[in-house]
C-alpha cells in the first residue's frame, strides 16, 4: 500500500465513526416517521369501516322495522282496486314513514315500495303511486325463488338493500321495500379521514368485487389491489420504479385500501439523508484534498518515475520526463533521461544493422534462383539442338529471350500478379518444348486479382520443382496447375501436379529443410521462395507442402490482400 493511501485511510478511519452516526440517526428517523404514518392511516382506514358499517346496520334495521308496519299488507291487499281516498291516504302513511327511513341516513338517496301485481310503486324521490321502473324490476326477480327476504345488490352508481314478501313457493313477489345508498357520498365521507391529496384511497365490495364510487381505478390502484390480495401482510409495494406506502383495512362486506408513494411521506427525511451524502462527499473529497497536497511532493514525483520505467521495460525508449525542480528527484530524472537516451541509440544502431544484414540476404536470395534457372534452359537447348529440333531451339531462344528480359529488369523489383503469371507461363512453355508428350499446363487466376503486388520470380521455382520431382518421375502424362484465389483478408497462390507426391516422413523432412536459416540441399528453389517470403510478408508467411487425396503434390503460399494497394507491398 502506497504512502498517500495510507494517510487517507487514517483520515477516513477518524471520519467514518461520525458518518456512521449521523446516516443511523436519519436512517432511524425515516423507518420513524413511516411507521408512525402506517399506524395512524390504518387506524383512520378501520374507524372508516366501523363507521360505515354501524351506518348500514342502522339502516337495514330501518328497512326491517318498516317492513313490519301493518300498513304494507294493507296496501297490498288494495292494490288491485281503484284509487280511492282510502287508498291514497294509506299510501301517504307509508311514504311519510319511508321519508323518516330516507332522513335518518345521508347516504341514502331512494327509499321505494314495489306492488308487482298492480304495476305500481312508490318511492321518496318520485312523489305518489306510480308505473314501476325499468331500472328497478330487476330487484323483483331476484328475489324468486329465493329463501331469504333481504338481498343486497350493488351497481356502478348504488348500493341497494331490499326486503320482499313472496308467496306461491317463492316464486310470485308479493311486495319488495328497497333502499338505495349512493355510492359517491360514501367515498366523499372517506375522503373526510383522507384529507391529505397525497393518499390514494379507494374502496372495494368484497362480494362483487366491484370498487364503490368509481368507474375505474389507475393502473397502480389495480396493481396494488391485486397484490394485497395475495399478500395482505404487504405494508410496502414496489411497481414502475416507485415504492408505495400500503394500508388496508376489511370487515365483512367492503375492503378499504389508501397508498401514497414512499419519496412524498418521506420527502423531508430524504432531503436530510441527500444533504448528509453530499456532505459526506465534500468530506471524502477535502480529505483526498488534502492529503494530495501532504504527500505531492513525495508521491508524485515518485509514481511518474515508476510510470516512465514501465514504458521503458514494455519497450517505449521514446519517454522523457521533464524536470524542473532542482532537488534529489530533478537529479534522479536527469540520469534517467540520459540512461534511456544511451538505450536509445544502441537499439538504433543494432536495428540499422540488421535490416542492411537482411536487405543483403534477400538480394543473395534472389541471386541464387538466375543462375539455377539458366543452367537447366541451357541444358534442354543443347539436347534440342543435339537432336536437330532447330524450330524448338528459335522458340527457346525466344522465350528465353523474353523471360530473361523480364529477370534482368524486374527480378528484384515487385511485380503485379498477372506479369508473374505471364513470365512463369513463359517459363512453362520452354519446358513443353522439353516434354512435348508428357506436360500439359493451366494456370487459373480468379478476376481482379492481377493488380496485386508480390515479390518477382516467387512462382516459377515452385512450378519449376513440380517438374524436377514429380512430372518427371512417373511414366503418364502429367500436369501442373497453378490456382490463384482470394480466401478472406489473403490471396491463396496454389501450384499442384500430379506427380507421386512425396512420403510423409520425406514430406516433415523437407518443411523442417525450409524452416532452416542455412539450406545445401536439392530444394534451393523452394527454400529461396520461403525465406523471400518471410522476409517480405514476416515470420508468419512462406511455402506450406502437402499431398493432394488424388495424387501429387501441392505447394502453396499466402499473401495478404492489402498488398494489392496503391500497386506496392502495405
Amino acid at each position: 500500500m502506497s504512502v498517500f493511501m495510507k494517510v487517507f485511510l487514517g483520515f477516513l478511519i477518524v471520519a467514518l465513526p461520525l458518518y456512521g452516526t449521523s446516516l443511523s440517526t436519519t436512517w432511524k428517523a425515516g423507518s420513524t416517521i413511516s411507521s408512525e404514518t402506517q399506524s395512524s392511516t390504518h387506524s383512520k382506514l378501520q374507524f372508516f369501516l366501523e363507521y360505515l358499517k354501524d351506518e348500514l346496520q342502522n339502516v337495514n334495521q330501518m328497512l326491517v322495522a318498516l317492513n313490519n308496519d301493518p300498513d304494507l299488507p294493507s296496501l297490498m291487499l288494495m292494490q288491485d282496486t281503484k284509487l280511492t281516498y282510502e287508498v291514497l291516504q294509506l299510501s301517504n302513511q307509508i311514504q311519510s314513514k319511508m321519508n323518516i327511513v330516507y332522513y335518518s341516513s345521508d347516504y341514502i338517496t331512494d327509499v321505494f315500495l314495489l306492488l308487482p301485481r298492480s304495476g305500481k310503486q312508490l318511492s321518496v324521490n318520485k312523489g305518489g303511486l306510480a308505473q314501476i321502473e325499468d331500472s328497478k324490476r330487476g330487484f323483483l326477480n331476484r328475489h324468486i325463488g329465493k329463501f331469504s327476504m333481504m338481498d343486497r345488490f350493488i351497481d356502478n352508481n348504488s348500493i341497494t338493500y331490499t326486503i320482499a314478501i313472496t308467496h306461491n313457493d317463492e316464486t310470485e313477489v308479493s311486495y319488495l321495500l328497497g333502499v338505495e345508498i349512493s355510492q359517491s357520498k360514501i367515498l366523499e365521507s372517506l375522503k373526510k379521514y383522507d384529507a391529505d391529496d397525497k393518499y390514494h384511497t379507494f374502496l372495494v365490495d368484497n362480494a362483487s368485487k366491484r370498487y364503490v364510487g368509481r368507474e375505474y381505478l389507475t393502473n397502480a390502484d389495480k396493481v396494488i389491489y391485486e397484490t394485497l390480495k395475495e399478500s395482505p401482510e404487504l405494508k410496502k409495494i414496489e411497481w414502475n420504479g416507485v415504492r408505495y406506502m400500503v394500508q388496508s383495512s376489511k370487515d365483512q362486506f367492503f375492503t378499504v385500501i389508501s397508498y401514497v408513494e414512499e419519496g412524498q411521506v418521506l420527502g423531508s427525511v430524504n432531503r436530510i439523508r441527500n444533504s448528509f451524502w453530499i456532505l459526506a462527499a465534500v468530506s471524502f473529497a477535502f480529505l483526498f484534498v488534502y492529503s494530495l497536497l501532504i504527500f505531492q511532493q513525495i508521491h508524485k514525483p515518485l509514481n511518474r518515475l515508476v510510470r516512465t520505467m514501465k514504458a521503458v521495460e514494455k519497450g517505449d525508449v521514446n519517454v522523457y520526463i521533464p524536470n524542473l525542480k532542482e532537488d534529489e528527484f530533478g537529479y534522479v530524472y536527469r540520469q534517467f533521461n540520459r540512461m534511456v537516451g544511451q538505450l536509445r541509440n544502441l537499439i538504433e544502431e543494432v536495428l540499422e544493422n540488421k535490416i542492411r544484414m537482411q536487405q543483403a540476404q534477400l538480394k543473395q536470395l534472389q541471386s541464387q534462383i538466375n543462375p539455377h534457372f539458366l543452367f537447366n534452359c541451357f541444358y534442354i537447348g543443347y539436347r534440342m539442338a543435339k537432336s536437330g529440333e532447330m524450330e524448338n531451339v528459335a522458340k527457346l531462344c525466344k522465350y528465353l529471350g523474353d523471360y530473361f528480359r523480364f529477370v534482368t529488369q524486374r527480378s528484384e523489383q515487385d511485380v503485379l500478379l498477372e506479369e508473374e503469371i505471364k513470365y512463369t507461363s513463359t517459363y512453362l512453355e520452354i519446358q513443353l518444348l522439353r516434354f512435348s508428350n508428357k506436360l500439359s499446363y493451366q494456370a487459373e487466376m480468379e478476376e481482379g486479382l492481377g493488380q496485386t503486388v508480390v515479390p518477382g520470380l516467387i512462382i516459377q521455382p515452385l512450378v519449376e520443382n513440380a517438374l524436377l520431382h514429380g512430372i518427371e518421375k512417373v511414366n503418364r502424362p502429367g500436369q501442373i496447375i497453378i490456382c490463384i484465389r482470394r480466401r478472406g483478408a489473403y490471396i491463396s497462390v496454389e501450384v499442384k501436379d500430379n506427380g507421386p507426391g512425396m512420403e510423409e516422413e520425406a514430406l516433415h523432412q523437407l518443411t523442417a529443410t525450409l524452416n532452416q536459416s542455412v539450406n545445401d540441399t536439392n530444394h534451393c528453389g523452394l527454400w529461396n521462395v520461403h525465406w523471400r517470403l518471410k522476409h517480405t510478408f514476416g515470420e508468419g508467411s512462406g511455402l506450406r507442402i502437402r499431398n493432394l487425396e488424388e495424387g501429387g503434390l501441392c505447394v502453396s503460399f499466402e499473401v495478404p490482400a492489402s498488398s494489392m494497394k496503391f500497386g506496392e507491398i502495405a
